[in-house]
């Protein structure tokens, strides 16, 4: 008797997790890690996401910030969460530019599974009014008509704005003068004023282009943008392999297990998927590029080899 009732004991104890796991995912808050600070663009993409699934599953979804380190805190923060699917992270181009940057980074970023990608913010060239190029070829004139070339501001080393002034510096031949500042607030106060040439920016600073304060060049994207259908691609002005932006993607511990990363997958695509929610998307400064997880991998691949190569041949760190 006394070894049945041991037997039964150790059967219902063997038995607990099974029990455990075999509740509907998410059956607890899901918490979504942002590595910035509140109120940009990937923490309204993030607060955008939460609220929908939040609705979706009838279960509270968080956002998390993790500002620091150039997304280096945030992301080691969601790789040392226990991969149940409870936690996910939200990120952009830092994710990739950091694997070539740093040697010694506190989290391995193949622990990470890629879920998909939410949009991308292209890249465009403004200038500052006095400088007289309205084209792509007029402003490499200019840079070369002058001993430093083009002064162009960046929001930091290592930065997007900095990387892509170096990719059109190297694909145009051209010299130019990287003035980096501690974030894009300081280093647009310059630009308006006038003690840069410009910036490679996003569509966030178009207001200052519509305003007359500052000139839109030229899009880096491989077609023209759905909110700036009258700007041209540097493609249209002879500037091909100019192709340049920060983009914006859910990836998931891939220790996580797979019911679970199917689940959040389907579910996060399915909330993000509505014209509703991609205009939500556009109106928070991104084109909408919502990828599968197979055609996410492929692009962050593909990004690994790109800005490889460029952050080497120009020599590129990072802040000290």
């Amino acid at each position: 008797m006394k070894r049945t009732i041991m037997l039964l004991s150790a059967a219902l104890l063997c038995g607990l997790p099974l029990l455990a796991s075999s509740q509907a995912y998410p059956s607890k808050p899901v918490v979504i890690i942002v590595p910035y600070a509140p109120g940009g663009i990937t923490d309204v993409v993030g607060r955008q996401t939460a609220a929908a699934l939040s609705e979706r599953w009838k279960q509270s979804v968080l956002v998390d910030n993790r500002p620091g380190g150039g997304t280096i805190v945030g992301t080691a923060a969601a790789a040392k969460a226990p991969a149940d699917g409870y936690t996910v992270l939200l990120t952009s181009f830092g994710f990739t530019t950091n694997q070539i940057l740093i040697s010694d980074l506190p989290y391995d970023p193949t622990s990470f599974a890629p879920v998909t990608l939410v949009g991308t913010a292209p890249n465009v060239l403004y200038l500052h009014p006095t400088v007289p190029a309205r084209t792509s070829r007029e402003v490499i004139e200019y840079a070369k008509s002058r001993p430093k070339g083009a002064l162009f501001a960046s929001s930091g080393n290592a930065s997007s704005p900095h990387i892509a002034a170096e990719l059109f510096a190297s694909v145009t031949g051209i010299e130019m003068t990287h003035v980096p500042y501690k974030g894009t607030g300081p280093a647009m106060i310059d630009v308006l004023g006038g003690r840069v040439d410009g910036i490679f920016d996003t569509m966030q600073s178009m207001p200052y282009a519509k305003s007359g304060k500052l000139r839109a060049i030229a899009v880096a994207n491989a077609k023209r943008l759905s909110t700036a259908p009258d700007l041209p691609t540097f493609a249209e002005q002879g500037v091909t392999e100019m192709v340049s932006a920060s983009w914006f993607g859910f990836f998931i511990p891939r220790k996580t297990p797979p019911e679970a990363q199917k689940k959040f997958y389907e579910d996060v695509r399915s909330v993000l998927a509505p014209p509703e929610m991609r205009e939500r998307v556009v109106q928070a400064g991104l084109e909408s590029a919502l990828l599968t997880r197979e055609e996410f991998t492929a692009f962050l691949d593909a990004e690994l080899r790109k800005w490889g190569r460029v952050i080497r041949a120009r020599n590129i760190r990072l802040d000290l």
